[in-house]
C-alpha cells in the first residue's frame, strides 16, 4: 500500500537579513513581498520510502544540505540516500551561509532558522502519511526563454505529480519546471519566492494540497521578462516587481491545474532511491601542482595587463569583476566581451576550490536517482543547462520520464553540457564562466545517473 504525507512550514526571515542571488545587490531585506516556505512530500511503499523537501531559498552548500539530510534521517528512520533537499532558486530569498558552511564555520542564525523549518517540514510530512494514490501528468509552459540566444532550445516541460488520499482528496501537487527565479532583480530588497512561490501559492489555494516545486535544467533559462545575457552590457539584472511575479506564477499554476484532471493513477506505483559519488577535477585540477601555480601566475600577469594594473596592485577577487567592467566600458563591444571573459575566467579558475567543501582541485559529487512511479528524477547539486536536461530525457527514453533536478542536495555552481562547451564563444558565456568543474563533468554525472537508472529497469 502506498502511503503519502505532505507539510508546509513558514521559513520567512525578519527584515534586515542579507538576500542571496545577485552580486550587484546592495543592502539587506527591507520587507516581505510574499512569505516563503519549506514544503515536503513523503512517500512510502512496502520497504521503500522517499522524502522530498523543496525550500524557497536560492541555494545552499552541499555541507548544509547533507547535514539536513542526516538530521531528517535521524527524525524519520529513512536512509539518507532516500532524502532530497532541493531549493527553488528564488533570487529574493535569505542568504544561507554557503561560505561559512564550506569553511566549517557556523551558518548565520537566520540561515539556521530556515534549515530548522526544512527539517520540521520533512518530519511533519513523514508523520502525516496515509493511504494514497499517485499520478504523473506531462504538460508544458513557456515561463522562460533561453538567455543565451533567442532561438536556442529550452526544456519547456512542466511535469505534475498528483498525490491523492484514498477518498480522492488531494494531499500534494508536486510540479517541476526549468526556469530561474529571477523575475525580481538585484534592485529588489523584499523577500519573495519569485514566480515558483507564486505558482505554489496559487495551486495550494485552488486545491487545498501542499504544492512543492522542483527546479529543472534552468542554468541558461531566465523568465521571459528578462533579456538576453551579455557580459558587456551593464544593468541586466534589474528586474520587475511583485505583479510580474504573480502573472508568471499564475500562468505556471494554471497549466498545472489544467493538467490535474487528466492525470491517471498508476496501477502499480514504484519507489526507489539510489546514489553514486563521482570524483571530478575542478578547473585546472588535472594539472600537477607546479604546472597549476605556473598557469595561474601566467593568467594573473595577463589580467593585470588587461586592466592596466601591476600584479601587486590588483584588487581582491570580489572587486576585480567591477574593475574589469570599468576598464572595458569604452571598448568596442566584441573587445569588451573578450576582456571581461578573460578576467572572469581567471577569477573562476583561481577561486574554484572555495565553492567545494574539500577546497581542493577535485571533489566528489553526489548523483541521486529517485524513482517515483514512472519518473526517474536525477538530482544534481549544480545548475544544469537546458542541454543537460534534454540529454537526460533522451537517456531515460522509453524506460520512464527522465527529469533533471537542479540544486538538489546543495550547490556547486553551474553544469554546462558538452554542446554548450562546443560553442565557438563558449568562453564568453556566463554558464561556462561559472562552472567550477573541468570539461567532462557533465558526461561523467549523466553516465553515473544512467547506470543507476539501469539498475531499476
Amino acid at each position: 500500500m502506498l502511503l503519502a504525507g505532505a507539510a508546509r512550514i513558514d521559513i520567512t526571515p525578519e527584515a534586515g537579513v542579507p538576500l542571496m542571488g545577485y552580486g550587484a545587490r546592495v543592502g539587506t531585506a527591507t520587507g516581505v513581498a510574499d512569505r516563503i516556505y519549506a514544503r515536503a512530500l513523503a512517500l512510502s511503499l512496502a520497504h521503500h520510502s522517499i522524502l522530498v523537501v523543496s525550500a524557497e531559498l536560492c541555494l545552499m552548500s552541499t555541507v548544509s544540505a547533507n547535514a539536513l539530510r542526516v538530521a531528517i534521517a535521524s527524525d524519520t528512520g529513512l536512509p539518507v540516500d532516500a532524502i532530497l533537499v532541493a531549493c527553488t532558486h528564488t533570487h529574493s530569498g535569505p542568504d544561507t551561509g554557503v561560505a561559512e558552511a564550506n569553511a566549517g564555520r557556523p551558518v548565520p542564525a537566520h540561515s539556521a532558522a530556515a534549515f530548522a523549518g526544512i527539517r520540521s517540514a520533512a518530519a511533519e510530512a513523514f508523520r502525516r502519511r496515509q493511504p494514497a494514490r499517485l499520478a504523473w501528468r506531462e504538460t508544458s509552459a513557456q515561463i522562460g526563454r533561453n538567455r543565451r540566444a533567442a532561438d536556442a532550445p529550452i526544456d519547456s516541460g512542466l511535469e505534475v505529480l498528483r498525490v491523492s488520499a484514498a477518498d480522492g482528496r488531494p494531499i500534494a501537487v508536486l510540479f517541476r519546471h526549468s526556469c530561474h527565479g529571477t523575475v525580481r532583480g538585484h534592485d529588489n530588497l523584499e523577500v519573495s519566492g519569485d514566480w515558483p512561490g507564486a505558482a505554489s501559492a496559487t495551486i495550494e489555494a485552488a486545491t487545498g494540497a501542499v504544492a512543492p516545486f522542483l527546479l529543472g535544467a534552468h542554468a541558461d533559462v531566465d523568465p521571459r521578462t528578462r533579456g538576453l545575457m551579455d557580459l558587456a552590457i551593464p544593468g541586466q539584472s534589474i528586474g520587475l516587481g511583485a505583479e510580474a511575479v504573480r502573472v508568471l506564477g499564475r500562468e505556471a499554476a494554471d497549466a498545472v491545474l489544467a493538467a490535474l484532471p487528466g492525470a491517471v493513477d498508476e496501477a502499480e506505483p514504484r519507489l526507489a532511491a539510489r546514489t553514486a559519488r563521482v570524483k571530478l577535477p575542478l578547473q585546472l585540477g588535472e594539472l600537477a601542482p607546479a604546472e597549476l601555480d605556473a598557469e595561474l601566475a601566467r593568467r594573473k600577469r595577463e589580467v593585470a595587463a588587461l586592466v592596466g594594473r601591476g600584479e601587486s596592485a590588483l584588487p581582491r577577487m570580489a572587486e576585480l569583476y567591477d574593475l574589469a567592467n570599468a576598464t572595458a566600458r569604452d571598448l568596442p563591444i566584441a573587445e569588451a566581451r573578450e576582456r571581461i571573459a578573460a578576467v572572469r575566467g581567471y577569477i573562476r579558475d583561481r577561486t574554484a576550490p572555495f565553492f567545494v567543501p574539500e577546497q581542493a582541485r577535485q571533489a566528489e559529487v553526489e548523483v541521486q536517482l529517485l524513482a517515483i512511479g514512472r519518473a526517474r528524477l536525477l538530482a544534481l547539486p549544480l545548475e544544469p543547462t537546458s542541454a543537460v536536461g534534454l540529454d537526460w530525457r533522451a537517456r531515460v527514453g522509453a524506460h520512464g520520464l527522465g527529469l533533471v533536478i537542479g540544486i538538489g542536495n546543495g550547490w556547486l555552481r553551474y553544469l554546462p553540457h558538452a554542446k554548450d562547451l562546443a560553442h565557438p564563444l563558449a568562453h564568453q558565456h556566463y554558464e561556462v564562466l561559472n562552472a567550477v568543474f573541468a570539461a567532462g563533468a557533465c558526461e561523467a554525472l549523466l553516465s553515473a545517473g544512467h547506470a543507476l537508472a539501469r539498475e531499476l529497469a
